[in-house]
């Protein structure tokens, strides 16, 4: 019997009360006003006075919120020049693809013709909510007849556009943010060329990732800014939500942690499961200057990372060689492939009536009843009921990838 039990559970601290008629601890938890999975960290100290620590993961259900179903589909095309609407169509038959990871597009037939044109927003809304905002790339019309063929990409394609490097130092000072929301101001709504400004954009920082980095993919001082932003997105959980505000196209950059939810294979409406692993672990990582040296980080059995060769605690697995400018970049260029260890585990499957969004964090157990740590990286939309979701890959420690090749 322990003396003491404390749980930390969302944020707060909790003591437990021995019940002697159960012979258990016992507590009551203020759950959270929103589902997911939450981890609860347990510590306890025994009659001579040692502790003991574990952490559980603890499932919280939270009250649907009620949806009307329309079972209608409804296409908006915005003007791409003031952002005007110029016209709302209904969608009988369509596929949407979000895949930012492998820039998707979108296909949409269309038994109308409109003035849409390339580079025009669309918005598209199911069941009363908007599901997916894209930019129009293409249109296609063969032989006169009705049937006119959109192709359309996730919005913020808008910003593949290469740019200079600017004001770099912004990211160290300010957050990752704060220096995008000002790159997309100065190049596309304060640009010295006023012809090409958006006055119909706003942009938002809602909160500030200071990161100690430069702009990865930058050549004789350009770089393409949406490249740049959906690194951010897979390296830094940086979102890009988009609404509409005073008429305006609002673009919010925030570093978001959306809650886990967890998804049983067994217990879900789920079809088409499928998975599929590979290992990769990189153990040590050797950083190239350009005259500065070199810098390497390694790998440790327990997860963390040091830069001493000799240490007995290192971990077994690849090395990677990379090369940065800077050296003062080199210890996060390092840790950024560390942190991509992964099983190269890709996770598909469809589910009814449940809509996630990309990059959305899941628990999943699998058909093997082993819950691995995942996110939704993909999701193709039709008019059925049924979503398809696939999951990207998974960050997984050295522990579990020892725990897997033992069973």
């Amino acid at each position: 019997m322990a003396n003491e039990v404390t749980i930390n559970f969302n944020g707060r601290n909790y003591i437990a009360t021995y019940n002697r008629d159960s012979g258990y601890y016992e507590l009551e938890l203020q759950a959270p006003e929103t589902g997911g999975i939450i981890d609860a960290n347990i510590k306890f100290i025994d009659l001579l006075d040692k502790t003991y620590e574990r952490d559980k993961a603890i499932q919280v259900l939270a009250r649907e919120k009620i949806r009307i179903l329309t079972n209608k589909t409804f296409m908006w095309i915005f003007n791409g020049d003031d952002f005007t609407v110029k016209d709302i169509i209904e969608l009988a038959n369509y596929e949407i693809d979000i895949d930012e990871e492998t820039n998707a597009k979108t296909i949409l037939k269309v038994l109308k013709n409109t003035t849409a044109k390339a580079d025009d927003f669309v918005a598209i809304k199911k069941d009363n909510e908007v599901i997916y905002w894209g930019i129009i790339e293409d249109i296609q019309n063969e032989s006169g007849r009705q049937l006119y063929e959109y192709t359309i990409k996730y919005l913020t394609n808008f910003f593949d556009q290469e740019v200079e490097l600017k004001d770099e130092q912004i990211i160290r000072t300010n957050g990752v943010e704060d220096f995008i929301a000002k790159t997309i101001k100065d190049n596309f709504i304060t640009n010295e060329d006023a012809f090409l400004n958006k006055q119909f954009l706003d942009v938002i920082v809602g909160s500030h990732t200071k990161i100690n980095k430069c702009v990865d993919n930058v050549e004789n001082g350009i770089y393409n800014l949406h490249t740049w932003m959906t690194n951010c997105t897979q390296n830094y959980n940086i979102v890009y939500k988009i609404s509409i505000v005073n008429k305006k196209l609002r673009i919010t950059i925030k570093k978001e942690e959306i809650q886990k939810e967890l998804i049983d294979v067994f217990a879900h409406n789920i079809s088409n499961y499928t998975e599929v692993f590979e290992t990769n672990i990189v153990a040590k990582v050797k950083v190239l200057t350009k005259e500065e040296g070199s810098y390497t980080l390694y790998l440790l059995s327990n997860r963390t990372t040091t830069t001493n060769m000799k240490d007995n605690n290192r971990a077994k697995g690849k090395t990677k060689i990379i090369y940065t400018e800077k050296m003062e970049d080199a210890p996060q260029e390092a840790l950024d492939v560390i942190k991509q260890n992964t099983y190269n585990h890709m996770i598909s499957f469809n589910l009814i009536d449940r809509y996630l969004k990309v990059g959305t964090p899941i628990a999943i157990k699998t058909k093997n009843s082993i819950i691995l740590d995942t996110y939704i990286s993909a999701i193709k939309i039709t008019k059925s009921r049924m979503y398809e979701y696939i999951c990207g890959n998974m960050r997984i420690g050295l522990i579990d990838k020892i725990k897997k090749e033992r069973r």
